[in-house]
């Protein structure tokens, strides 16, 4: 059987007309949950003062969604986002790798690269219109050495003033290294900082609602008891509750399920390798 097979088969199990819970997801179609609508409110605002901001949370709770909306909210001649996500971990590679980004030519010097990178985004808002953002993703995995790159980036005449925005996103590993001491010159410039939580056990009950109506399934193809061992077993991580929810979709159709309860719910969790010894608590 084909992979479009098994998905044929499964939506036509419950009468799908799309595969619910899938990680590929539109920014316009992202679940409104109270913790990402507050991050995308403040990250507006932000946006309207410039300078630096700090958004961290763990793996899986939505971040990367919630920025890519942020970034279609934003007017486009108003601010130039550069979306910079390959990290090397070397000062020369990151320099190397960020002129690239911006589309300029390469250096044999990472003096030459930083100063060639530095004038770009200090003129770009007067040569082009647009106040230009630098958007980092995943910079968990940034060195403190890079981090302080990135703060001496920033700099022009004397924080006289803005004039690129620099936003830096990554999981919580990313704090410890901005707590060593030679960063707290770039934390002291952070005018923006929120740690996405995980959704409350409501905000599960409505995502997987949304999911399946957005898939024409009854909403209530979960129990309510299913629902709170889903939120149990996922911690309220997006990614994990839709791990936990095609897991069960699968299930229930190679055994012929059209409902999914609090007890088989509880069994795909217990049965599960990554979530065993979660389910019922």
């Amino acid at each position: 059987m084909t992979t479009g097979q098994r998905k044929r088969r499964l939506r036509a199990h419950f009468g799908f007309s799309k595969i619910p819970f899938s990680k590929y997801a539109w920014a316009k179609h992202m679940f409104d949950s109270s913790s990402q609508r507050e991050l995308l409110d403040g990250l507006l605002l932000w946006s309207d003062l410039g300078g630096i901001a700090l958004v961290t949370g763990p793996s899986g709770v939505g971040k990367s969604i919630t920025l890519r909306k942020f970034v279609q909210s934003l007017d486009d001649s108003r601010i130039r986002v550069f979306d910079f996500s390959y990290l090397p971990t070397t000062i020369m590679g990151f320099l190397r790798s960020l002129n690239r980004t911006l589309g300029l030519a390469m250096r044999h010097h990472a003096a030459d690269l930083f100063d060639q990178a530095q004038k770009f985004l200090m003129s770009y808002k007067k040569e082009q219109g647009p106040h230009p953002l630098l958007l980092i993703d995943d910079a968990e995995g940034l060195s403190a050495n890079v981090l302080d790159l990135l703060r001496r980036l920033t700099c022009y005449e004397l924080d006289a003033e803005d004039r690129f925005s620099l936003l830096l996103t990554g999981t919580d590993q990313i704090l410890p290294t901005l707590h060593h001491p030679s960063l707290t010159p770039l934390c002291s410039r952070i005018s923006y900082a929120h740690t996405l939580r995980p959704f409350a056990f409501e905000d599960t009950k409505n995502y997987i609602r949304y999911h399946l109506e957005r898939a024409d399934a009854d909403a209530k193809l979960f129990s309510e008891t299913a629902v709170r061992h889903t939120f149990q077993a996922s911690i309220g991580t997006p990614r994990n509750i839709n791990q936990l929810a095609t897991q069960a979709l699968i299930d229930a159709t190679v055994f012929g399920r059209d409902k999914i309860d609090g007890d088989f719910m509880a069994k795909c969790i217990a049965e599960h390798p990554l979530y065993q010894g979660h389910a019922g608590k």
